[in-house]
């Protein structure tokens, strides 16, 4: 197993009443201020079936579709104070206040690599899962994933734990990817309390990291494969 446990992506993803996606340019979102001018597009925007996705050279990105709206970070190598997506995720909402959000959740997403294949699928079908003849039938070994829900005092944290394969610039890796998502239902009994509450929580984000953290360190990983200190994929995050 590899020595250091990364986190290399953050997505903070919104569910909303009457959110169009369609609103999402990158004129608009130069032009309002949630992000810098000078920001540069990785790709030309798409716009299809409802679903608008606009990425940047930054690392940022934001993947929207009625009713929901992602805003994801490649963090693996910036510090923590270079982590951008929660501020842009405040102003996001800020600008679109006549919305009604309704929940929000905080996605960490990292992987541990291992030496081969065969010691990922050892790690979970050896040490997370009890051995026995369930693990295996027709000839063939079961390939199994986990899916874990821990009730917080707020919210509920889900962590995903799957098998990948990780693509470096020298070589593919095996690996054991650990999905988060903390799931905040938004208090309040009025829109504008609930967005209050929203922008709370996205304030608080490095409070859901460090729980991610203590989590994988406590019950998942060796001392060994402790995260590298706070430096903490375009997917639609769970809400």
């Amino acid at each position: 197993m590899s020595k250091n446990f990364e986190i290399q992506e953050l997505a903070i993803a919104i569910t909303a009443k009457n959110l169009n996606p369609t609103v999402l340019t990158p004129d608009f979102l130069k032009y309002t201020g949630i992000i810098p001018a000078d920001w540069e597009l990785a790709k030309q925007p798409i716009y299809t079936n409802g679903v608008v996705q606009i990425f940047f050279t930054t690392g940022v990105g934001i993947v929207a579709q009625p009713n929901s709206v992602t805003v994801v970070e490649a963090i693996s190598t910036k510090q923590l104070g270079e982590i951008q997506i929660p501020k842009i995720t405040q102003q996001l909402v800020e600008k679109l206040s006549q919305v009604e959000y309704q929940r929000v959740g905080i996605n960490p997403r990292g992987f541990v690599t291992f030496n081969s294949d065969a010691e990922a699928y050892q790690y979970i079908n050896g040490k997370l899962l009890a051995p026995g003849s369930w693990q295996e039938f027709a000839g063939a070994k079961v390939n199994a994933s986990l899916q874990l829900s821990y009730p917080l005092q707020r919210g509920i944290l889900n962590l995903s734990i799957n098998q990948a394969n990780v693509q470096f610039p020298d070589k593919v890796a095996a690996a054991i990817l650990f999905s988060g998502n903390f799931n905040y239902s938004l208090l309040g009994n009025t829109p504008v309390e609930k967005l209050q509450d929203l922008q709370q929580i996205i304030h608080n984000w490095q409070d859901s990291l460090k729980t991610f953290q203590q989590l994988l360190v406590d019950k998942f990983l060796p001392s060994t494969e402790a995260p590298r200190s706070i430096s903490v994929f375009p997917p639609m995050a769970k809400s």
